[in-house]
């Protein structure tokens, strides 16, 4: 059995799966405590400041302060997992997937114990909350949880690392503050999921951009709006990646809404892609991702 820990996980029930367990950690209380007096009122935990000490003195020196390029969260929680190995093939392999993959259920950000965050991190964010649950939550969680790290053991490692590193991508795009940043990780999250399809003989690749939307929509069930797929894939994606243009604009002024609503709906899709990947065919799948409406994540039924 192989431990480790890792955080911020706002969430005080145990976690048992295939293969595994997620502990609160025995000082969850005071780590808990920590996150409610540092987060900011939109749901997000910010970067604290950072300065340069003289070495001699201890002092601070004037005009070096600034907010942290890098910082850590304290540790919410113990992961378990039942895999031979040392700790660094632990966090490059099932433990990297594991707290990733909790990372998407519960639209957040997490990292091990000592290692270290960049950016905001969303803990309570309304503006990135899409995922909901029926009441049967941890039950949720952990058929999901289990269901995929089954699968994940069987992918052959190139394909393991992909969908770890998409994960967690995702997860990094609540970091980036403007819309056509978030939507340029989104692309690149899309793009990834469409090439772990096809390297597990899920689709065909045989389509360019333009299709690419449609094809994996048709292929796990997804409900299409062609209009909205052409807009992300053909106008927003074209143009931003090859003219640097945002909605025809430059980046980092102000759009139009129907540009903006893409951000959100690609995102809802990606979360509607990562179980279809996985074979794991909640309800929620079939659900329109252009809807600004929560959708239960349940159990397949």
């Amino acid at each position: 059995m192989q431990n480790d820990s890792f955080g911020f996980l706002k969430y005080k029930d145990s976690i048992k799966f295939y293969g595994g367990e997620v502990l609160p950690a025995p000082d969850y209380q005071k780590a808990e405590s920590w996150i409610d007096k540092y987060i900011h009122q939109d749901g997000f935990v910010y970067p604290s400041m950072s300065w340069v000490v003289n070495e001699r003195t201890g002092e601070k020196i004037s005009k070096t302060e600034r907010p942290a390029l890098l910082y850590k969260l304290p540790a919410s929680h113990e992961l378990r997992l039942s895999t031979p190995g040392t700790t660094e093939e632990l966090r490059k392999g099932s433990g990297a997937f594991i707290i990733h993959l909790l990372a998407y259920l519960f639209e957040t950000r997490l990292q091990f114990h000592d290692w270290w965050f960049d950016g905001r991190i969303p803990i309570q964010s309304r503006e990135f909350n899409f995922i909901s649950f029926p009441k049967n939550k941890r039950e949720v969680i952990e058929d999901f949880l289990s269901h995929s790290y089954k699968v994940w053991q069987t992918w052959p490692p190139e394909d393991q690392e992909l969908i770890t590193n998409l994960l967690y991508m995702h997860s990094r795009v609540p970091a980036y503050e403007w819309d056509w940043e978030q939507f340029t990780i989104e692309y690149m999250v899309f793009d990834g999921c469409f090439r772990l399809a096809a390297n597990l003989s899920l689709i065909c690749d045989d389509c360019g951009y333009s299709y690419r939307i449609k094809k994996l929509c048709d292929r796990f069930g997804i409900p299409l709006d062609n209009a909205l797929a052409k807009k992300i894939s053909k106008t927003l994606r074209n143009d931003l990646f090859h003219e640097t243009l945002w909605d025809k604009l430059q980046p980092c002024t102000a759009v139009s809404e129907e540009a903006l609503a893409q951000v959100g709906n690609l995102r809802r899709l990606n979360q509607r892609l990562f179980p279809a990947i996985f074979g794991y065919e909640t309800p929620n799948i079939k659900t329109p991702w252009w809807s600004l409406s929560k959708f239960p994540f349940e159990k397949p039924k």
